[in-house]
């Protein structure tokens, strides 16, 4: 394979439809519309489980590559000098909002499967993956240029 730059995923998923590339590794919210309108196909997914949103795609580690998982999250964040009230209030509205099955839904309507954590777990989370990444880095001796 041959690592070919692009300025966002528009511009490669454009070329992988057209057929100037023949792959790419984007997340599935930037192809999930071209997925569904079966102008690319979707060959393995880098996830440690398997997904709601693509079920019948088999994952990275069943076709033997086990250590081959990215996944894209996102988090809110405040600054750290934020009053507890107001945390405890943002905290009770994501709860409530990641429990409401119309924001799930459309989530998953736009490719996003929702994993809600509570604030422990998510930092658990963040340090596992700070420690996987690093290691990734530091074994392939990779360098920002």
């Amino acid at each position: 394979m041959v690592h070919v730059p692009y300025r966002g995923q528009r511009p490669a998923l454009e070329d992988l439809i057209g057929g100037r590339i023949q792959a790419m590794f984007p997340i599935v919210p930037d192809v999930i519309a071209s997925i569904r309108a079966n102008q690319v196909r979707v060959l393995a997914l880098a996830a440690k489980s398997p997904s709601a949103i693509l079920p019948n795609v088999p994952l990275t580690a069943q076709l033997g590559h086990p250590d081959l998982v990215a996944s894209a999250w996102v988090a809110l964040y405040v600054p750290a000098r934020t009053p507890a009230a107001t945390v405890g209030r943002l905290r009770r509205e994501l709860d409530r909002l990641s429990a409401s099955g119309s924001f799930v839904g459309r989530m998953k309507d736009v490719g996003i499967e929702v994993h809600h954590m509570r604030a422990d777990e998510f930092a658990a989370f963040v340090e596992q993956e700070r420690n996987r990444w690093a290691k990734v880095i530091q074994t392939l001796n990779l360098k920002i240029e």
